[in-house]
């Protein structure tokens, strides 16, 4: 009768409810929840000084330190219309592009035509915060914290992100491709959790350990640990020690953002100083189009050229990559075969001389599929941002090749930069608006 009785009120009870599963955190979430603390000043607006304190605090963690770095790529870009950076417009919904329709109208039917006006600047692009913001996260959701986590680093996995340091990470690519080996002679784990860098031509340098937002602002080899952020951070700190006045922001990578030399990365990796091949597109003529060497046509000079180029890349690059010495190249502005950036630079990995062509790879890591036959007009099947071009076409791409050679250059001064007293400690638990599972 009471076991009856009990069941029977068991039954009569409301089946219990499913909990509610946790949002995921998006970037005007963490705004909303974060932007009275950013705002150090109280001004209402968040300045470049205080994202970047942001992005070099290592107790800003996952999501809040996604949102750090997505503000940091936005503003250090230049690409984008970057409105006021207030809370109202951090945290707006994105506005929907106009159809066809709508912006006809908007602009009337009976609207007079603009006046000529002299050439502007391009016009940019509104940025997307939520979308850099998931980007920014799944960088540091899936960083292994590990320096190393393979004995042989490789480049399978290693893409350049969003640094414009095409030169700093082709010439590693170039050493890691060489001898995965080499590269973890380079960077030595200190027991205070620092991180000493020193290279091959003497200079040196200490850094603390990456934030969760240096993570996702910084090049990244997959799942293969932090060595290649490691060593944009330890190069950043070394331009920042040499020219404080030139880069004063806090974020070390600020001084490698915007370029440098393939040359000068591969003298401080290896120790020897490099040669230069410069190769040239065009035939050089007299300013009323006649040809620049006595009778001989444009074409017949440019072909004569060209085949001298050839001929030197193939023997001198060829040879360099026989000796195991490091090769980069790089591109000019002009425009490109599809799937090859302009203004950039690529690590030459081989000679292939049965077919007369070059293996390179393109730091961004990327894949590219020709539509039709590979070659100039097409581009070259790539994956995992290798692939091989003709010595021929290679010297109608490439605006000029770095070589390593076999001379020593002198060594220079170690530069030290001293690290913080003690390294920040984590939070056990990220603060509110993070991600587990780290």
């Amino acid at each position: 009768m009471h076991l009856t009785l009990l069941v029977a009120a068991l039954l009569a009870q409301d089946p219990p409810q499913p909990q509610a599963k946790s949002q995921p955190p998006t970037f005007a979430s963490v705004i909303a929840l974060r932007f009275a603390e950013w705002d150090s000043d109280h001004n209402g607006l968040l300045s470049p000084t205080e994202i970047d304190l942001l992005c070099v605090d290592p107790t800003i963690l996952d999501a809040d330190a996604a949102a750090a770095a997505t503000l940091k790529r936005i503003v250090r870009s230049g690409n984008f219309e970057v409105p006021p950076l207030r809370q109202a417009n951090l945290t707006a919904p994105p506005a929907k592009p106009m159809t066809k329709g709508q912006a006809n109208r908007d602009i009337g039917a009976t609207a007079p035509p603009p006046e000529p006006t002299a050439p502007t600047a391009p016009i940019l692009r509104k940025p997307n915060f939520q979308s850099n913001f998931e980007s920014c996260l799944r960088r540091i959701s899936v960083a292994k914290h590990e320096l190393f986590v393979d004995a042989t680093p490789d480049l399978d996995t290693c893409h350049q992100g969003p640094l414009g340091d095409c030169y700093l990470v082709a010439a590693v690519g170039a050493f890691v491709m060489r001898n995965p080996a080499d590269i973890k002679q380079v960077i030595t784990q200190l027991s205070s959790g620092c991180l000493r860098v020193a290279f091959a031509d003497g200079s040196e340098t200490t850094i603390l350990p990456l934030t969760d937002a240096e993570i996702a602002l910084s090049g990244t080899t997959g799942d293969e640990g932090l060595w290649l952020p490691i060593l944009e951070k330890a190069l950043g700190s070394m331009r920042q020690a040499a020219n404080p006045q030139r880069y004063a922001a806090e974020s070390a990578t600020d001084a490698i953002a915007n370029g440098g030399s393939s040359a000068k990365m591969i003298r401080m990796l290896t120790g020897h100083e490099t040669q230069r091949i410069v190769l040239r597109k065009s035939a050089q003529t007299q300013p009323n189009g006649a040809a620049a060497k006595g009778t001989e046509s444009p074409k017949q000079v440019l072909a004569d050229e060209s085949a001298k180029l050839v001929l030197a890349v193939r023997t001198e690059v060829g040879a360099a990559l026989t000796k195991r010495l490091l090769v980069t190249c790089g591109t000019g502005a002009t425009t490109q075969p599809p799937g090859i950036n302009g203004k950039h630079a690529y690590a030459v990995l081989s000679y292939d001389r049965p077919n007369d062509a070059l293996t390179l790879w393109n730091p961004h890591g990327n894949r590219f599929t020709p539509q039709g036959v590979p070659g100039l007009a097409n581009g070259y099947p790539t994956k995992a941002g290798v692939f091989s071009v003709p010595i021929t076409q290679f010297v109608q791409i490439f605006r000029g090749v770095i070589i390593e050679t076999s001379t020593p250059i002198p060594a220079l001064p170690a530069l030290q930069i001293a690290p913080a007293p003690a390294v920040p400690t984590k939070p056990e638990a990220p603060a509110s608006g993070g991600i587990a599972g780290k």
